[in-house]
């Protein structure tokens, strides 16, 4: 607080010197005080809006785990760097208070699976049901995902899991591309993908996309 008062101050003094081209007498420092305690009490608040907000990453990858393979987003919201001269000042990361995807994949420009509403799992969640819809408070782990497509050993095919209105689909050998929208507090954030399904279960991988084509809510960590 001392720092911001100390900033707000200097800025006064060096506006009125610019203004008036003389340093400000005892009256004017009163003013230039108050205006500047003013102004400093206010500056936290301010800070936390711009600053604070939260921010979305997505990590487009593969679970792998013995036999298991399937193709995951992992999502999480990072808290400010602890070296970040904001972090000093008091400003904190705000929790997404409400976070909900889903996806349509399709295949050489036919739609294959229609619009689809995705489970997002996440490590406190001890039923390994998933949510349709969450919050996700800052935090540096991968602990939140989406699961597009797993393979199923049984029989030998990648399947997409079924939402509240449709049942699991199965995805023959091809090259898909899927369409993702996260609903971030009712705002939209599209993106798009492609993954190979082969005949076997190390096929099953997302295609990376050009860097210059990479269109996320900020870097990647």
């Amino acid at each position: 607080m001392f720092i911001i008062i100390l900033f707000a101050l200097t800025i006064f003094v060096l506006a009125f010197v610019g203004v008036f081209g003389r340093f400000p007498d005892n009256w004017e420092w009163v003013g230039i005080v108050l205006a500047g305690w003013g102004l400093a009490m206010g500056a936290p608040s301010g800070l936390q809006m711009m600053l604070g907000r939260p921010k979305l990453l997505r990590d487009y990858d593969r679970h792998v785990r013995n036999q298991e393979r399937a193709l995951m987003i992992f999502l999480k919201n990072p808290p400010l760097s602890e070296k970040s001269i904001w972090r000093k000042l008091g400003v904190r990361r705000d929790t997404i208070a409400s976070l909900s995807a889903s996806f349509r994949i399709s295949e050489t420009a036919k739609v294959t699976i229609p619009i689809m509403h995705a489970r997002i799992y996440s490590d406190d969640d001890l039923t390994e049901a998933g949510s349709w819809r969450i919050a996700l408070p800052p935090t540096f782990s991968w602990s939140t995902s989406i699961m597009v497509a797993m393979w199923d050993d049984t029989k030998k095919k990648a399947i997409v899991l079924g939402d509240k209105a449709r049942d699991s689909v199965e995805l023959p050998a091809g090259v898909y591309r899927i369409e993702v929208i996260f609903l971030k507090e009712g705002q939209p954030i599209k993106e798009f993908r492609e993954f190979i399904v082969g005949d076997k279960a190390d096929d099953l991988v997302w295609v990376k996309p050009p860097q210059s084509t990479s269109r996320k809510e900020g870097s990647q960590t």
